[in-house]
């Protein structure tokens, strides 16, 4: 029945394809999900991994916990896009596709904030990718503030790499998400004369944690020198980094706002979706921006990005002219019906791949949020005390410390780790951060052949599984050399993929889930320990 089912469904889209006049949405619906974001969404021919080691089809094949970095479409996910191109080709015929996308589009920030519990008030910019929504932060910030608007970005260290460019108005790609060719560093045109930013570190030159009231200290100490000199600032916050840290903290950026409630704008960047909503929505109510995906916790392909913003900022863009620049990084459907004097000032043109990537992280939410709190607390909780107990039981890995943070009510639905960074070492030394990624890259992959020959083929058959975690980040050390650390982390199906009614099923299905990420484990000191692989010197890629 589900193969008629999807012989019919095949023979409908064919047919309605064929009556389309818009020649993108007869492109197959791999390359639609791969398909308006950057170079790291294209596919390697041979491996037919994109630059995150992921693919825009399901890859049931590979054991994944990379929801730190991206990861690969589910099939809950794909059969949702598939779907939604479907109900889009058959909306499309009496009305347009235009006219169809901008009105499903509108409905899906409706859903978004249903699924997050948001006020009606918040609207929604949906965006490529979490460094575009940092650029329509910024938009936002100068009409606001001002012209002479500087960023004051907190766990510089651990954001992404594009934020050093887009903090100061500048392209950080040599093509936008929209196709337009750029110069890399430049400034988009109308935010020439910006200031620079001013990074506010997590770590220390040697590489270790600093104590949370000295980072505090750095970032009042930074605004307030930028705002005697008569300047404004947007503060670039952080929930969570790429360690899983946040900065600064809550009394901070209660002292910040209440300090210069007229001076400073918050931009929290939620990018890595791993906070509870009542957390998000004391963000919002506090007046500032948030920067999500649905790509990270979520788990939905990579290349989502919104920015929620209050409504009372909202009414304060009516009227405001946009940099011209910003033409080649927004389209029309990007921003809400109600703010249609920017909509006006912009292109009208879709961004398929966008809209159908915020299709699956929506289908997404909805199974998460599906499952009841108390079970998706429990999942969560169960899988990060398995992954410390895993690692701090290894011989080669180091699990990274983590800075306690006081409990709070916002975070009751959702624990305070989901991300597990560690050091891998290797004959009583950290290996250096090229390891690192190139244990990464061997990890993703079936090395089964290029053990040796001594290998058991109980080890043959873990190096033969495709698994794939959290990209390496590089850390400083005090002789000024980098090492590296790799993570796993907690993404949303860990729930979804796993729950059932029936505890005894439960109990099976997350049991099962516990042995993925224990054969990830099994796979890494393998690789470590095997003399045939560290004898290859393959280059790092």
């Amino acid at each position: 029945m589900r193969a008629g089912f999807a012989k019919s469904l095949d023979h409908d889209l064919d047919v309605l394809r064929r009556g389309a006049n818009d020649a993108a949405l007869s492109a197959t619906l791999q390359q639609l999900l791969a398909s308006g974001g950057d170079h790291r969404l294209k596919l390697d021919p041979m491996t037919l991994l994109n630059g995150y080691g992921c693919r825009p089809f399901p890859r049931p094949e590979a054991f994944t916990f990379a929801s730190s970095t991206a990861t690969s479409i589910s099939d809950r996910a794909f059969a949702r896009t598939r779907l939604a191109r479907l109900d889009l080709l058959r909306a499309a015929k009496p009305h347009g596709v235009s006219d169809a996308l901008n009105k499903r589009i509108e409905q899906m920030r409706y859903l978004l904030k249903a699924q997050l519990r948001l006020d009606a008030g918040i609207d929604v910019v949906f965006s490529p990718s979490g460094t575009d929504t940092q650029l329509h932060a910024l938009f936002v910030a100068k009409s606001i503030l001002g012209a002479r608007c500087t960023s004051v970005v907190a766990a510089a260290d651990e954001t992404g790499s594009g934020t050093a460019f887009v903090s100061e108005g500048r392209h950080f790609a040599d093509v936008t998400a929209q196709g337009a060719a750029v110069t890399k560093g430049d400034h988009v045109s109308g935010f020439g004369g910006m200031p620079g930013r001013i990074p506010v570190c997590l770590r220390d030159e040697r590489g270790v944690l600093r104590d949370q009231g000295a980072v505090d200290l750095d970032i009042v100490q930074s605004i307030a020198s930028v705002i005697a000199e008569g300047g404004r600032v947007l503060l670039h916050a952080m929930d969570h980094s790429k360690c899983g840290f946040r900065s600064p903290s809550l009394e901070c950026l209660q002292e910040v706002t209440a300090r210069w409630p007229e001076s400073v704008l918050v931009l929290m960047d939620a990018c890595q979706m791993r906070l509870a909503r009542p957390r998000l929505g004391s963000y919002l109510n506090s007046g500032f921006l948030v920067a999500i995906t649905g790509s990270k916790f979520f788990t939905g392909p990579p290349f989502s990005g919104a920015l929620l913003m209050p409504g009372r900022l909202s009414q304060l863009l009516i009227g405001v002219q946009i940099a011209p620049g910003l033409c080649d990084y927004m389209n029309q459907s990007d921003w809400p019906m109600r703010l249609w004097n920017i909509r006006t000032q912009l292109p009208d043109r879709h961004n398929l791949g966008q809209w159908l990537r915020w299709e699956a992280a929506l289908e997404e939410m909805r199974a998460y949020f599906a499952v009841p709190e108390a079970p998706r607390r429990d999942m969560l909780d169960r899988f990060a005390g398995f992954v410390r107990s895993r690692i701090s039981g290894s011989r080669c890995l180091r699990l990274l410390p983590a800075r306690s943070e006081p409990v709070s009510e916002l975070d009751s639905e959702f624990p305070p780790e989901t991300i597990f960074p560690f050091t891998l070492h290797r004959h009583e030394s950290e290996l250096t951060r090229d390891d690192c990624a190139r244990v990464y890259r061997l990890l993703n992959e079936d090395v089964s052949d290029r053990l040796s020959d001594t290998a058991l083929p109980r080890q043959r058959a873990i190096a033969a599984r495709p698994c794939h975690i959290g990209q390496p980040v590089t850390l400083r050390q005090a002789n000024g050399s980098e090492t590296g650390a790799l993570r796993v982390s907690a993404g949303a199906r860990i729930v979804s993929d796993n729950w059932s009614p029936d505890e005894d099923c439960r109990q099976r299905n997350f049991a099962s889930e516990l042995k993925q990420i224990s054969t990830v484990f099994d796979k890494i000191e393998l690789l470590i320990a095997d003399e045939n692989i560290w004898a290859e010197h393959a280059p790092i890629l």
